[in-house]
């Protein structure tokens, strides 16, 4: 609760689309109610440009101020449980030789996911945004990229939205080269996986992703 009252509050007072927070306690916060659709809905019934358009502009001001940053104690830090995983296919120390060491620090949001997202009366609203130690708008993108790219948050439905999705994701890349390094996203993922149960489906498809992915 804390960390995202503080990464809520830093946002809003950056001028960027979250719930107003109304009163907050050490273990809740109560805010402002967003209706609306959520971006699987959202996508069924219209067409991509309106939320790339958001997108970009939110990546384009949070990439405007930045400061260089090594995030290599971090990786050390984050992932030291992984190498009791014996389904990866690769050590620590494999995956953070590959993953880019300095990244500039920046404003982010810190679970830029879709399911994070809600339109609402033909505009877009963060929801859930958190203090974490990927303090980077690079993060945020590779983020976006387990719903863009894996379709994590279309997991457990049989909602068909490829050719949008992939024209996002196409549509980001060509503005943030950077990003898109498939060692962040396996990072990324390896977040979600922290907290599932060895084995049940959504181990299983993030373990399916994290191969696919490795190189």
């Amino acid at each position: 609760t804390t960390r995202n009252f503080e990464r809520m509050t830093a946002l809003k007072k950056a001028g960027f689309p979250v719930p107003k927070i109304i009163h907050s306690e050490t273990d809740y916060l109560r805010m402002e109610y967003i209706h609306g659709l959520d971006m699987r809905t959202y996508l069924i019934h219209n067409n991509n440009e309106a939320l790339l358009s958001f997108l970009l502009q939110i990546l384009k001001s949070f990439s405007q101020t930045t400061t260089q940053k090594d995030y290599t104690e971090i990786y050390h830090k984050k992932l030291s449980w992984i190498d009791s995983i014996e389904d990866l296919p690769f050590t620590k120390k494999e995956l953070i030789n590959k993953l880019p060491k300095i990244l500039p620090q920046s404003i982010y949001h810190g679970d830029m996911t879709l399911e994070n997202i809600i339109n609402t009366n033909s505009q877009f609203c963060f929801i859930d945004p958190v203090t974490i130690e990927y303090d980077s708008y690079i993060f945020d993108i590779a983020k976006l990229r387990q719903d863009l790219e894996c379709k994590w948050f279309l997991r457990n439905c049989n909602t068909k939205l490829d050719v949008k999705l992939q024209n996002i994701q196409e549509r980001l890349e060509m503005e943030f080269t950077d990003a898109f390094d498939d060692n962040l996203l396996i990072l990324m993922l390896l977040r979600v996986l922290a907290h599932c149960k060895k084995n049940d489906s959504d181990y299983l498809f993030l373990i399916g992703e994290i191969k696919r992915l490795w190189k």
